[in-house]
């Protein structure tokens, strides 16, 4: 009887951790920028928000980190050493990371050439530098909704 009792808490708590999972999951950023201040900043800013997020100072490391690890979006700088945001966008096309993890392209350098290709590569959008947090804000909420306010890990 205590047996049957402790394995229906734990299959209790099991299903709890699950759905607390499958809910944060949906919501976490992966943030990918060379300059380890700027990913500071999106992280804690977001983070403010209610995303999670997690960071990679390249296109390599990130590739890395969506063969590991669910991302609902991929924020990434254009200019890096190794991999750069182009780049990145073509891998995870060529992996088919981009059907489930859509990408956002930021830069100082939009030119029409250079966001045509972006776009044709699968990113979701091409925002310039410097922005306004809010509208970046705006986007990733558009792309992939806003996080719940709290996530209430009992929800089955």
């Amino acid at each position: 009887m205590a047996w049957t009792l402790y394995y229906l808490i734990e299959l209790s708590v099991v299903r709890k951790l699950e759905t607390y999972t499958r809910e944060t999951v949906m919501k976490r950023l992966l943030i990918v920028d060379d300059d380890p201040d700027h990913r500071m900043i999106l992280r804690t800013r977001f983070e403010a928000k209610g995303y999670g997020c997690e960071e990679a100072e390249d296109g390599g490391v990130a590739l890395s980190k969506l063969e590991t690890d669910q991302m609902a979006l991929v924020l990434t700088d254009l200019n890096m050493p190794r991999m750069n945001g182009l780049q990145l966008i073509d891998q995870m096309g060529r992996l088919s990371l981009l059907k489930t993890t859509p990408v956002i392209l930021v830069t100082n350098q939009v030119v029409d050439e250079m966001s045509s290709k972006a776009y044709k590569l699968g990113a979701r959008a091409v925002i310039s530098k410097p922005y306004n947090f809010s509208k970046l804000l705006e986007e990733v909420g558009r792309t992939i909704g806003q996080p719940e306010k709290v996530c209430n890990p009992s929800k089955s």
